[in-house]
């Protein structure tokens, strides 16, 4: 996770004077962009938490100055993040499944505080998009997230009263979560154009793997980011 001067302060329970006084005296190390201050997440973790958990792997220092919004979702994802046999009956109770322990409690602070934002913004309007597909994700960035962003899928093959805006049940899932604005646009726009290809989507209620959905998605994005390059190439001819 990458966080700011601000976010630091507050994770650590701590002025933020007290932060740039550790900065000062080398205790700890931030890169500044644009005049504002941010940290790598995995840094601190491992020097005020040693016992804790492990996150994600550890974003570089000068990585801290490279945008993260051209991170594919293929990146995002990985067979623990998948769940092709929900038992979920109910919007709360979908929720409650993807939001998984085993993958959440390495990567947010707190997973009951992740599970009720992903349900505020279900409360404001239902992230059922049609055609039995839904794209949960919290009302709010999460910027204490230990990776830039998360996907997570999960599919019930009974599907799911999740007051979706044809009125039809949901089958197919993608929670997104994300450590800012930036980047939840991003994927959200990744997520439109895969989820509006009718052949991504028969695969993903047809696959039989974890891999399969994967393999998906990055056919996909190799699809889609050629196609993007030719309409590119076509205008600047």
């Amino acid at each position: 996770m990458i966080l700011t001067l601000k976010e630091l302060a507050e994770y650590l329970r701590v002025n933020e004077r007290t932060i740039l006084r550790m900065l000062k005296t080398g205790q700890i190390q931030g890169a500044k962009i644009g005049g504002q201050w941010r940290f790598n997440g995995g840094q601190i973790d491992r020097l005020f938490f040693p016992n804790s958990p492990p996150g994600e792997e550890d974003v570089p220092l000068h990585a801290l100055t490279q945008s993260q919004i051209d991170i594919p979702i293929s990146r995002m994802l990985n067979e623990d993040r998948i769940n092709l046999d929900l038992q979920a009956g109910s919007v709360e109770e979908v929720i409650s499944e993807l939001v998984m322990p085993k993958v959440f409690s390495t990567l947010v602070l707190d997973i009951n505080d992740l599970r009720e934002k992903c349900l505020a913004r279900e409360n404001i309007l239902s992230t059922g998009v049609g055609n039995g597909i839904a794209v949960p994700h919290p009302r709010d960035p999460i910027p204490t997230l230990r990776a830039p962003g998360c996907v997570i899928v999960g599919r019930s093959s009974k599907g799911v009263d999740y007051k979706a805006v044809d009125g039809k049940p949901v089958k197919l899932f993608f929670l997104l979560c994300s450590q800012n604005i930036e980047l939840h646009l991003h994927m959200m726009g990744c997520m439109a154009r895969m989820l509006v290809n009718q052949d991504f989507v028969q695969e993903c209620f047809e696959a039989k793997e974890k891999s399969d959905v994967i393999k998906a998605v990055m056919e996909f994005e190799r699809a889609d980011f050629l196609n993007r390059k030719y309409v590119e190439e076509d205008v600047d001819a």
